[in-house]
């Protein structure tokens, strides 16, 4: 039997969850550590929550219960042992239904004697921090309101996460406002009237929790058109809201599935952005707990929603329908995959690694020779019209990957780009918003020459209408630059030094640049401009 070395780059993390139970192997070797590669995930569909009760009576864990998730952890031991996590590398968290449960000792103590792991039991504060965390772990920036909706809580606050530093609220605000606590309660609602009370409840209570928060103003999105001028009246705040935890998430998928394109072109739920007027909308629809149950065969059909997740999607529906109703000025609604696990994961990571652009990070590794070079190039084609969003975030990755496709068949080069950051190198990558993952494919796509077969052309077009106009044309440019660059450096090679150059760019605005607002190096946004920019390039020995 082969030996298995240990591995000090791996961690495991086991999340004991009110709805179930994940495991996963993260690699955190410090050049890829940012966007935490996970080697290993599974989850056991063990809901702690219903295992506590039986309609509205509460009682202990069963030592039924107990004995699964004991045969679930050491299997879990066995696959940390064959993938060589040293034993010091493993954490064990527990949530609300762990928190609650009335034998919680004796639960947690059968897990260590049977695993020689420590369950460590979160508290409320730090159970919403750490997923706070978890969604600071999930873009590069974060800004705004967010919300982290579990089996048996929902936890609430507000977060500016940049340059490798988060800053929250002091104190995250729990609610015992769950999925499956919220299904419970709705399944045995006597009548209307018992849940409009809820309702109310619900309403007073996100309102209250909003007001202690102490919002600072700085997390106004000022990107939001408004009237200016002196009789103008006063700019309303208005934030995004980031969502992470299963409900949410479920409820993310069933967003997509309503989303004007169809079939929707990225299948994953992180960086998945609606406005909260649909969101909202979904949620009217989706409230009542019968009307969903006639429609649960075609909730279970839809991706990414499983059976629990579509009984509960009244449930998310019921809370979302509160939360509008309590926080005005919430304008867009952005969901992220992460939640308790990659936060237990980020909060460990130092903070000059937190500080790593995640789409960088995930590229780094394919970069040519001289892709510092290869970078300087491609910004000196850009006008100054050109949005900030582009050169710094769009612009290193396509450096990067300039010749990551050499050996793909010339026909397929353009096609295989295209699908690179939603079925290719980049899909598993942590850390990337839909407008990021389309601009780049589209860039890509143009790097070799943009020609694409027919299944490639509706994903092409569908990623155009979802970056926008403006975005779009810009990916196509720089796409079309890095094709040119590709012809003239081919294994990514620059030599010489100054007047030495096989090509030059020079580039400048044609035409009259309309004022735009001032982004956040945000994908999805820039200043409009006229005809676009007049690119002139001058080379040596190129034809």
């Amino acid at each position: 039997m082969p030996e298995v070395s240990l591995n000090e780059y791996y961690r495991a993390l086991v999340d004991i969850g009110s709805n179930g139970v994940r495991f996963s192997i993260t690699n955190l070797h410090p050049a890829s550590a940012r966007i935490m590669p996970t080697v290993f995930q599974d989850r056991a569909p063990i809901s702690l929550y219903d295992a506590q009760f039986s309609g509205t009576t509460k009682s202990p864990i069963s030592g039924t219960v107990i004995a699964q998730l004991v045969t679930c952890m050491l299997r879990f031991k066995s696959v940390c042992t064959d993938f060589g996590v040293p034993s010091s590398n493993v954490r064990v968290v527990a949530t609300e239904a762990t928190r609650e449960a009335q034998n919680s000792a004796q639960f947690r103590a059968a897990i260590e004697s049977a695993t020689g792991w420590k369950v460590e039991l979160l508290s409320k504060e730090d159970e919403g921090r750490i997923g706070a965390e978890g969604i600071a772990s999930s873009f590069a920036e974060v800004r705004g309101l967010v919300m982290d909706l579990g089996g048996g809580s929902t936890q609430i606050t507000w977060m500016i996460s940049e340059n490798g530093n988060t800053r929250m609220a002091e104190k995250a605000v729990s609610f015992p406002y769950g999925a499956a606590a919220v299904t419970k309660k709705l399944e045995t609602a006597i009548d209307g009237k018992a849940r409009m009370n809820l309702h109310n409840q619900m309403v007073e209570s996100f309102s209250a929790a909003f007001a202690s928060l102490k919002v600072p103003d700085e997390l106004n999105d000022v990107d939001i058109d408004h009237p200016v001028g002196p009789d103008a009246p006063p700019r309303p705040p208005t934030y995004k809201l980031y969502l992470s935890g299963g409900g949410f998430r479920g409820f993310g998928y069933l967003l997509m599935d309503k989303h004007d394109l169809q079939p929707y072109p990225i299948p994953i739920i992180n960086g998945f952005t609606a406005p909260a007027r649909q969101f909202h909308k979904v949620a009217v629809i989706h409230k009542d707990v019968e009307q969903v149950a006639a429609l649960q065969e075609e909730l279970e059909s839809a991706f990414g929603i499983s059976a629990r997740r579509a009984r509960q999607v009244p449930a998310v529906a019921f809370v979302v329908e509160a939360l509008m109703e309590a926080v005005k000025g919430i304008h867009t609604v952005v969901f992220c995959q992460g939640g308790v696990r990659e936060g237990a994961v980020y909060e460990s990571l130092p903070k000059e690694i937190r500080a790593e652009d995640p789409l960088v990070v995930a590229t780094r590794p394919y970069a040519p020779p001289s892709v510092s070079k290869l970078l300087m190039l491609l910004n000196n084609a850009l006008p100054r019209s050109t949005p900030y969003h582009i050169r710094k975030d769009l612009l290193p990755a396509l450096a990067n990957l300039l010749t990551y496709h050499s050996n793909v068949p010339k026909e397929s080069q353009a096609s295989v780009a295209l699908y690179t950051t939603t079925a290719g190198c980049l899909a598993n990558a942590h850390g990337l918003s839909h407008g990021l993952r389309a601009l780049l494919g589209i860039a890509l796509c143009e790097r070799w020459g943009g020609q694409v077969h027919a299944a490639g052309v509706e994903l092409k077009a569908k990623f155009m209408k979802l970056v926008g106009v403006e975005d779009g044309f810009w990916a196509k440019y720089v796409g079309l630059v890095a094709y040119l660059i590709g012809i003239v450096y081919p294994a990514g090679i620059v030599r010489g030094g100054e007047g030495e150059e096989k090509i030059k760019f020079f580039a400048l605005d044609d035409g009259k640049r309309k004022e735009g607002k001032k982004r956040h190096g945000k994908a999805g946004g820039g200043n409009a401009v006229g005809r676009g920019p007049e690119m002139r390039w001058v080379g040596k020995g190129v034809k």
